[in-house]
Order: C-alpha cells, then structure tokens, then sequence
C-alpha cells in the first residue's frame, strides 16, 4: 500500500507545523537519518512575488518548518525553483522565503543553467531541459500548494513538479502542448523522468501546504484563498493528489494528471492501493470548495477546438480595465504572441484566434485584472 498522512493543521504556526509534518513523515514510514549529510532540494511553489496572504504560493512557515527538519540531518540543502517571467530572487523576498534562507543558510540555484534530463520511455517528451542543480541532490522535497487551476482544473505535486524548468521554457511548453491532455502528457512524462532518469535515482518527499488553498479562479491572484485546514505528507506524487483532490471535493475525472499517472504506473496504479493515515479524509472534506469555471473543454479534440468553434464554446480571458495597469506580463509569457500592445486603449490587445486558452496571462497578473468570459453558446455544453 502507498501510505499518505493526511494532518489536520489550522494555522501557521512553526511549533505545530513541525509536529504536523514529523508525526506524518513517521506515518508513512520515512526514516529522517536518510537524510544525514545528504544533498536535499527544497522545492516550494514560488509562481509569482506576491505575499503569502494571497494563497499563491507556498507559505513560508511550511518551508521553514520542513527547512529547520532537515538541517537537523544536513546542511547541504538548496533551493531550486523557477517563477514564471518573474526573477528569482524578488520572488523569494515578496513570497517571505528570504530570511528563511539567510537564516538557514539555505544555497539558491540559478534555475537558467540547465542539464537535459534523457527518460527513453516517455511517451513524448524523453529530453527535457530542467535545472542543471538537481542533477547533484540526493532527495527532491517537493512543497506545492494547494490549488485551483485554470487550465489542469487543480494543481498540487505532480504540477509544481513544472518549476524544475526555467520560466520561460514553461510557457512555451503550452504551445507545444496546446490541450489539456496534451499537457498532461508533457507533465507525466516529466514526472516519469524525475523518477526514473536519473542516473541515480532521487528520492522524493511530497509536503503539500493545505492549510490554507485556493478556490475558483487559481493558480494566480484571480483566485481566492481557502481555508482547509491540512498537511498532506507522501512518498508519492500522484497518490497525494488524489487525496487532496478528494479533500477539496473536486472531480478526480477533470485531474488527468492523476487518471492518466494511474494508467502510466509510475507509482501508485490505482484508488485502492492508495491509504491514508493521519485524519479521516471523510472528516475533513471540505465540501464548498469552488473550482475553476473553466472545465468544459478539457478532454474535447478537434474540430471543437478549432479557432472558431473555440471561441463560441470555451472561456476566454479578458483584460479589466479599472484594474488593469498595462504592465504587459501578459504578453511577455504569452506562449503563442496573442497579445499586443494597447494603442491609445487601457488594456492589451488579444488576439482570441490565436490565443489556446492556456490562462498564463491569467496566472501571472499581478493585479488580478483578468477574468473568464463564457463564450457565447458555452451554455449548450453544459456539463
């Protein structure tokens, strides 16, 4: 059986956050003495330089707690992460992380210097570019948060797995894989690779920040933080997204990254062999918890994602122009050159035809000034 803690946990606070996360790490069995004199990677979720209040990223209490655990074993941790068009280090700073790493003397990788990661079974993508650091570690501590999310429905441990790449590569991976499946191949191929292309083989540890989450409109400022009140601890990735995604009360079909990653088998194969120890997960479902309203196009294939089709059946993003201030993160992350600079208008110019409604301008605002418009006859697909 693969053992995930599911801790129950209200708030940020350091003593009881590390209580939380070591009762889960002997749950599922983990031995921290592995982690003696080792070279460990702390991976939170850092999107974008926003504060912690805004649920974007990972809570800097839940890196500090999971940071001080292992430098009782080593000191030769790093930081490797890559916001999404944003530099490195405002990001840590604004997200609260900078003391932390100061403190804890905690090494930050240039995620720009690069190693091809070669998995020959992949299904598609079997050389991948990602940080040349992790190459070097011995065990991969993965933080996400979690949320909502646009375009995959949710994000947790297998998604925030995506920030091993430099930014910008990210974005153009959504231009390679325009659809959701698509994606959830590039994503699962890549998680295959972290498992098994390796020389030496990682270990991984999953601490996913469940404390508080985010609803509706995620992973960016659109969304809205969520109470839920939980640590999530595992082995494996795709086991702990299946149960938080059942905590949340969202629909495990919309996840193709967990009902794909079941049928690839790497790890845990299916429901059942999945057991959670710790709380009762029928307990601590939330059950008011509010999904992305984008989820209607997710599995569908040509012809319905043609241009045309496309923008009278799925949601598009639409600038706001009282929140709007034209700073153009937008259009530098956008992956297909959708969008265009105003002229003489107060906010940006898209160009829905070429647009492939994977949400990164969306993600990456920092004013929250882009909301999901339906298209016109959406109300005929209702699912």
């Amino acid at each position: 059986m693969t053992l995930i803690s599911l801790q129950k946990c209200a708030q940020y606070d350091n003593k009881i956050l590390k209580e939380k996360i070591l009762a889960g790490l002997r749950q599922i069995n983990f031995d921290l003495t592995e982690l003696k004199n080792k070279r460990v990677c702390l991976k939170p979720n850092l999107l974008m330089p926003v504060s912690s209040e805004r649920a974007v990223t990972t809570h800097p209490e839940i890196f500090r707690a999971v940071a001080q655990i292992v430098r009782d074993y080593t000191t030769n941790i790093v930081l490797i992460e890559s916001p999404n068009i944003f530099a490195l280090k405002p990001t840590i700073k604004k997200a609260g992380l900078a003391e932390i790493v100061k403190e804890l003397e905690i090494e930050v990788a240039d995620i720009n210097i690069t190693e091809t990661l070669r998995f020959p079974l992949a299904h598609r993508y079997k050389n991948i570019d990602i940080s040349k650091a992790l190459f070097d570690v011995d065990f991969i501590i993965n933080m996400p948060k979690l949320k909502t999310h646009g375009f995959t429905h949710y994000t947790g441990a297998v998604k925030n797995l995506f920030g091993v790449m430099p930014g910008l590569s990210k974005a153009r991976m959504h231009m390679r894989a325009p659809s959701q499946m698509e994606f959830t191949e590039f994503l699962l191929d890549l998680y295959g690779g972290l498992l098994n292309g390796f020389e030496k083989p990682k270990k991984f540890i999953h601490v996913m920040d469940a404390v508080v989450g985010m609803e509706g409109e995620g992973p960016g400022p659109s969304g809205k933080p969520k109470k839920i009140g939980a640590v999530i601890i595992g082995e494996d990735a795709l086991a702990l997204d299946y149960v938080a995604v059942n905590l949340v009360s969202l629909k495990i079909k919309k996840v193709f990254t967990i009902t794909e990653g079941f049928r690839r088998g790497y790890g845990v194969k299916a429901p059942e062999n999945i057991e959670v120890e710790g709380e009762s997960l029928e307990e601590m479902r939330i059950k008011d918890f509010k999904a992305s309203c984008n989820t209607v196009m997710g599995g569908i294939v040509w012809p319905l994602t043609s241009p045309t089709i496309k923008n009278l059946f799925v949601e598009k993003p639409v600038p706001k122009a009282e929140t709007c201030t034209l700073c153009y993160n937008c259009m530098k992350v956008c992956p297909v050159g959708a969008i265009a600079k105003a002229d003489n208008a107060p906010i940006p110019v898209y160009d829905y035809r070429k647009c492939i409604r994977c949400f990164c301008c969306m993600e990456t605002c920092p004013e929250a000034a882009i909301y999901l418009k339906k298209g016109v006859l959406q109300w005929l697909m209702r699912t």
